[in-house]
């Protein structure tokens, strides 16, 4: 066995990072934070495995969280109601929204 010998610190540096000076004050504890990564971007597209004809109510209801076929009933009901505007805004969606 041999005995080591230990040197105290020098110039009165502390023998640890961590340790302040005697009458120091200490810094009050800050837990570390959680940081969530980031949602996922979520992209309005049509759709190409749920599509009736061109997949524009497959896409809004992908984006949107529901059931395509909520979309589809709702686009029906807004046919019947206004039947150009919605032929309109249909062709427009499906000239504006990207194959996904």
């Amino acid at each position: 066995m041999s005995c080591e010998q230990v040197t105290p610190p020098q110039d009165g540096a502390p023998e640890t990072p961590q340790e302040a000076p005697q009458g120091a004050p200490q810094p009050p504890y800050q837990p570390p934070t959680y940081q969530a990564p980031p949602p996922p971007i979520r992209r309005l597209m049509r759709s190409n495995d749920d599509k009736m004809v061109a997949g524009v109510c497959g896409g809004l209801g992908r984006y949107l969280g529901v059931d395509p076929t909520l979309v589809r009933v709702g686009a029906v009901v807004a046919l019947v109601i206004g039947f150009p505007a919605t032929i309109v805004a249909y062709a427009v969606a499906w000239a504006i929204m990207p194959q996904g």
